[in-house]
């Protein structure tokens, strides 16, 4: 295989650099890794390797296989599922409740202002029954009060003074 001049020197420069001494080993382990990214993807995953010693009693010979197993952790996996579908849940659950406690907020406030508006009314009506009843007083249309005795003697409602003041 041809590898550009350009590259190659780049290449030189970096193991020069990290004092890598065996530079072909280097440039086909990089190509191994580049090979393995771009055939199973750029995931986290975890590589583990099984070897396995057949003996085969007839020939007595030993052969050695390596493996490369991913291994993913499926209850963990579905945990995590479980997980995330509780939570979904919950969200949504919070989301109707915030919803249904701004409908009651919408309603509140609505008793509110109306209880302010009759308030203000009955407040009204008061200030223009005293205004009023000053006024009737003002004018004589009402009579003073009578004494509750009857005696004349200036005592006021039931008190022991002698002259009204």
């Amino acid at each position: 295989m041809k590898v550009p001049k350009k590259l190659k020197d780049e290449i030189k420069l970096f193991c020069d650099l990290n004092k890598i001494k065996d530079i072909d080993k280097f440039i086909v382990s990089v190509i191994q890794i580049g090979f393995n990214i771009e055939k199973y993807g750029n995931a986290p995953w975890r590589q583990e390797i099984e070897v396995e010693k057949i003996v085969d009693i007839e020939k007595e010979v030993i052969k050695e296989i390596e493996k490369k197993v991913f291994i993913t952790d499926d209850e963990k996996v579905g945990e995590l599922m479980e997980e995330l579908d509780h939570l979904r849940e919950r969200i949504t659950t919070k989301e109707q409740e915030i919803i249904n406690n701004a409908h009651n907020m919408k309603s509140l406030n609505g008793e509110i202002e109306s209880k302010k508006k009759e308030i203000t009314n009955l407040s009204n009506q008061l200030e223009k029954v005293n205004k009023d009843l000053e006024t009737m007083q003002k004018e004589d249309i009402i009579p003073p009060p009578v004494d509750l005795y009857g005696d004349d003697k200036g005592g006021w409602w039931g008190s022991n003074l002698l002259k009204k003041k």
